[in-house]
């Protein structure tokens, strides 16, 4: 499969930013876009921290420090959790088996807390109070990512578009409870995971939802089928690019 040049522009802080992205050629299923969009977020994002540093702010997040990492639900859109599902699928053993079974070890804490249907199952809207509620039910669980080796990401290129996003110009230590803490993040100039779920949704025809980094493989399992499917890549880019801007 080829790839193909497409160029786009934004506007980030009142400046003018335009990326170069690759996409492949024909058809492609939505998780191929991701390396595209992946770059295209950095970039943003890269401008958003140069706006803070600008300010004086300095971003305080760091390899070894990995709080979110270990407590937080961090979501994931339906193509993001087929590739982590592919990316395990190609590591080498041992390192395949021990990251499979912390997957597994954590669906059954949730299971265990009344929680794997919550985020598996979801069907009806819930308030933000409700929302916050369960999100302090999941960090209460203390359930490490899979991929944190040596209190860094094992899989950082390849990390999904929450993680990119979530850094912050608070002290460290306030991310241990982010939701009693005054954590302050920097503003992310693009949803890219919330796109993904408009895009998905208008080629699916199906409502779509992220679940937590941790519930991607049993996610990815359970949907299979349909995370298989191929689209005209260069219109399912194009998707997202309109959902990015609405």
């Amino acid at each position: 499969m080829g790839q193909t040049a497409i160029r786009v522009a934004f506007t980030v802080n009142g400046k003018p930013l335009r990326v170069e992205a690759k996409v492949p050629r024909g058809r492609a299923r939505l998780d191929e876009l991701l390396p595209a969009l992946r770059a295209i977020d950095d970039r943003l994002i890269d401008a958003a921290v140069a706006r803070h540093e600008a300010a004086g702010e300095r971003v305080s997040c760091a390899k070894g420090c990995s709080a979110c990492c270990r407590r937080q639900p961090v979501p994931v859109s339906p193509p993001e959790a087929f590739a982590l599902a592919r990316l395990v699928d190609a590591l080498p053993e041992p390192r395949r088996s021990a990251v499979r079974a912390a997957f597994a070890a954590a669906v059954e804490q949730l299971r265990a807390a009344g929680l794997y249907d919550t985020y598996m199952r979801r069907t009806t809207e819930i308030t933000r109070e409700e929302a916050r509620a369960i999100v302090r039910r999941y960090m209460e669980l203390a359930l490490v990512c899979p991929f944190l080796a040596d209190d860094a990401c094992s899989i950082h290129p390849e990390r999904p578009f929450v993680c990119r996003q979530y850094l912050v110009t608070s002290p460290p230590a306030l991310c241990e409870s982010p939701l009693d803490n005054p954590v302050r993040p920097i503003g992310s100039p693009a949803a890219f995971a919330t796109a993904m779920l408009s895009a998905g949704e208008a080629l699916s025809g199906r409502a779509q939802h992220t679940v937590p980094l941790v519930l991607a493989l049993a996610y990815a399992q359970d949907h299979r089928g349909e995370l298989e499917q191929t689209h005209d890549a260069k219109a399912a880019f194009g998707k997202v690019m309109g959902a990015l801007k609405d």
